[in-house]
């Protein structure tokens, strides 16, 4: 047996792999080039595109008047594939964060062209090379590939130049590749490289710092075949809607989740912004962490004719021409910038932003919600982290995303209920202000339904058109009106049958809710009885044969044991039982006090393992209300759940829910209150709004709970209120009913 030594050698496609698989698309590969510019410490880059139509040939020139590379550069960092130099320098010479740090991004001009030139000025020496991708696919390892490195003493200023060659070009080839729409998309990607010195400014009047320069990028086009581009200079610039939005919220999240956030509403002329702040939790028992300090700006444009319109107003015109622009062309813009962009320091990380990655999922939660929740095109947002040392966010090798650990997961829920607290003022708003469709109780959608008035009012309105009147008219109004009353009448049941299905329904969805509870209370009684009743008859045939005293005393304290688990699990059933039904049982005298105490019995164990202590405050007349047994379930398991969840986020101070009932002439007031985090934000008003939740994102909860109390509480007869609280939640709950 013999050993020899041997070298890892590199295949001579690997650098095509990094350009054409590592680097997705060409965007991508623009912008590494770009940010390599930036690190190198200059005011500015140039893309220059340029086409000689003779020669078949498209140049893509990136130029900059940064520092520029040695030769001993060039050859060790520049010419070596990852490197990590960057990375271990992490500030340029000037002070800027550096972009590149994964060593690979200038390999992404292999994915535009053949071959790649590279001219760069330092310290009165310029650099050149020629990479010439056409040679690789004669060689099978890079080693065997030699590069030619002219040095020439130059009085060029310092800097650094690339040009990217593609031969064979037609003209309908540079047409179809980059079209009109795609140099949009080139536009928007440069655009949203960089923020608006305007967040910067807004960053640091919160308190939350990013170094930033002046950097600008200009695109510059020669002979370039594609119509309104054929000789242009265009300097990028900012998002020209940015000021114009309806709504705003902005502020940092400090590393442990405290968020100072300022909402702005911009259809309320005069309107002082409101300051808050809130806590936002995560949860560590569904993969997530804090991805330390974190500011956000989330900018909402709203998309109904009436909102447009105010958009417009606010100062939307055409650059060239400075007129105000119509509402087609303010939709065309809108549909041009919106995305939420992630940015480490100024720049944006890639495809974060981009309007085909809806990565917090508005859209998908619209669905459920269209009018309270907030669409993906009504967006322009800037999320800035800080460095990985200290944030825990990493970037993908491949340049498509942040890796999605257990800080990209925090990173999705600060931003979520970020944007849930601008949902909640903004619906609130829209609500006061007829906009958008009102919020409305399940009871009068249904009545609606049925209702025949509007119907009525068409039909007189027609008479009217027609010149009926007199006599005749008064006859066929009364039949109409009859004949509208009658059918009212006929459809009274369907309404009837639509709300108790509705009811059994939203029953059976608390029932969904609690499941973890019942399954876990149930287990710990079928598994005391069936690990006991075998014992139980083993011990009887030992008594048989053999009469012990000691013997019979175990057996009987197990017995005992046992049908007290049986009547436990008997409970258990008994109490959910009424969720569960497919009809609806009517209503009947309740003890309330005794309904709440059963509704805190179903969740003992869990109030006893994460040590929350509770206790109900009755005066000593038997209270009793008349209700359907469901609804009371409902209402109290809701807000018992949630008081659950939230003591459970806090591992400081006493956890401690109290139900104090009262009676006021002939009300009965319930007040809930627990020791968690309270409402947070000036949202009360939509607590009891379908899809409205402060829970993480990836904890089990769908923001129904509250919904199904008040939606409970309305067919009782009764209301529920969430109040001001310096310490915890408050919830007032109000019933009829008669002292016994």
């Amino acid at each position: 047996m013999s050993t020899s030594a041997h070298k890892i050698r590199p295949a001579a496609r690997l650098i095509k792999t990094i350009g054409q698989d590592l680097i997705k698309d060409t965007y991508a590969a623009i912008v590494e080039l770009v940010k390599n510019a930036y690190d190198a410490d200059s005011p500015s880059v140039v893309v220059e595109f340029d086409y000689k139509e003779d020669a078949q040939r498209l140049t893509i020139k990136v130029k900059d008047t940064g520092h520029g590379m040695t030769s001993d550069v060039v050859v060790n960092k520049w010419l070596v594939p990852a490197t990590d130099d960057k990375l271990k320098r992490k500030i340029s010479k000037n002070g800027r964060m550096l972009q590149g740090r994964k060593g690979i991004g200038r390999f992404s001009a292999t994915i535009l062209g053949d071959r790649i030139l590279m001219d760069t000025s330092a310290n009165g020496v310029t650099t050149s090379l020629l990479l010439d991708m056409t040679e690789l696919e004669n060689i099978d390892y890079l080693d065997e590939l030699e590069l030619n490195i002219d040095e020439q003493a130059t009085d060029a200023p310092n800097g650094t130049s690339i040009e990217i060659e593609k031969e064979n070009q037609t003209t309908e080839d540079i047409k179809n590749t980059w079209t009109k729409r795609q140099l949009r998309k080139l536009f928007a990607e440069l655009r949203g490289l960089i923020a608006p010195e305007e967040i910067y400014q807004a960053a640091e009047n919160q308190g939350f710092k990013i170094h930033h320069d002046k950097f600008k990028i200009i695109l510059k086009f020669e002979n370039f075949p594609v119509d309104d581009y054929h000789d242009r200079v265009i300097e990028v610039e900012p998002f020209p809607v940015l000021d114009l939005y309806d709504y705003k919220i902005s502020g940092r999240v400090s590393p442990d989740g405290q968020a100072k956030l300022t909402f702005d509403n911009q259809n309320i002329p005069g309107l002082d912004e409101e300051v808050f702040q809130i806590k936002i939790p995560i949860e560590k028992n569904f993969g997530q962490k804090y991805p330390g300090e974190v500011f956000i700006d989330i900018r909402v444009y709203d998309r109904d004719p009436e909102s447009i319109d105010n958009i417009i107003q606010r100062g939307l015109k055409d650059p060239d021409t400075n007129e105000y622009l119509g509402k087609q062309e303010a939709r065309s813009i809108l549909d041009e910038y919106y995305g939420i962009g992630v940015y480490r320091e100024q720049f944006r990380i890639r495809p974060y932003g981009d309007q085909s990655f809806d990565w917090l999922d508005l859209d998908k939660k619209r669905v459920q919600n269209p009018s309270y929740k907030i669409g993906h095109n009504q967006v322009i947002g800037f999320v800035y982290i800080r460095p990985e040392e200290q944030s825990g966010l990493q970037e993908k090798s491949a340049r498509d995303g942040l890796v999605e650990n257990e800080c990209y997961f925090g990173l999705l829920t600060i931003s979520s209920k970020v944007i849930n607290e601008l949902e909640g003022r903004r619906a609130n708003y829209r609500k006061k202000a007829f906009r958008g469709g009102r919020v409305r109780d399940i009871d009068n959608e249904i009545d609606d339904l049925f209702d025949f008035k509007s119907t009525q009012r068409r039909i007189s309105q027609g008479l009217n058109e027609l010149g009926v009147s007199g006599s005749q008219r008064q006859n066929i109004d009364k039949v109409v009106g009859s004949v509208l009353e009658e059918e009212k009448q006929k459809k009274s049941d369907y309404a009837r049958k639509i709300r108790e299905t509705i009811a059994i329904y939203q029953g059976q969805a608390t029932l969904g809710k609690i499941t973890h509870v019942l399954l876990h209370e149930g287990r710990k009684h079928i598994k005391y009885i069936s690990e006991t009743v075998p014992r139980i008859t083993k011990w009887a045939s030992e008594l048989a044969r053999n009469p012990n005293s000691e013997l019979e005393e175990r057996m009987h304290e197990r017995a005992t044991k046992t049908v007290s688990h049986a009547k436990g699990l008997t409970f258990l059933f008994n109490k959910i039982e009424p969720l569960a039904r497919t009809r609806r049982a009517p209503k009947k005298e309740i003890n309330l006090e005794k309904e709440i105490e059963s509704a805190f019995t179903i969740f003992s164990e869990e109030i006893s393992e994460k040590k929350i202590n509770f206790k109900i405050i009755s005066i000593k007349t038997e209270l009793k209300i008349f209700a359907n047994e469901t609804d009371i379930i409902t209402v109290f398991s809701n807000l018992i759940e949630n008081s659950i969840f939230w003591l459970s986020q806090n591992n400081e101070g006493e956890k401690f829910i109290e139900v104090d009932i009262l009676k006021e002439d002939q009300k009965i007031i319930v007040e809930y209150k627990d020791t968690g985090p309270g409402f947070q934000g000036g949202n009360l008003e939509l607590m009891f709004e379908p899809g409205y939740s402060m829970k993480p994102d990836g904890v089990l909860g769908t923001g129904l709970g509250l919904s199904l109390a008040g939606d409970a509480m309305s067919r009782i007869g009764g209301r529920i209120e969430a109040k001001h609280s310096e310490n915890g939640a408050f919830f007032e709950l109000t019933f009829d009913g008669e002292s016994k």
